[in-house]
């Protein structure tokens, strides 16, 4: 079983990945944390999902939930700096689209 986590809590983390990954796929997957700089949105998507475990630090999330995978569909001009931490931390990483803004925060990306 993949452990996931969320760095952002979007409508598009809710329904794309949060609901189907603990409802339909639940048997296949556990998802470990939520992390958003508004804990609000947070707590929100973690109770539409069953009571994810809510982390007002990402690192703490990493840290204590060791996903395997962090899905990151923060604000679109901070997903580099969450794939990158997430790398380093050693998971894979899922993002939304745009991967990231411009150039030279891909080339961060791929370093």
């Amino acid at each position: 079983m993949k452990r996931y986590a969320l760095a952002g809590a979007s409508s598009r983390a809710l329904y794309m990945y949060a609901k189907p990954l603990t409802t339909e796929l639940k048997d296949f997957a556990e998802v470990v944390g939520i992390y958003d700089v508004n804990p609000v949105r947070a707590r929100i998507v973690s109770q539409e999902c069953g009571n994810i475990p809510v982390y007002e630090s990402f690192d703490r999330m990493i840290k204590e939930g060791k996903p395997d995978v962090v899905i990151v569909t923060t604000v679109d001009r901070f997903h580099h700096e969450y794939i990158i931490r997430s790398l380093e931390a050693g998971c894979d990483a899922i993002t939304e689209k745009p991967m990231t803004i411009d150039a030279e925060k891909c080339k961060a990306i791929l370093e």
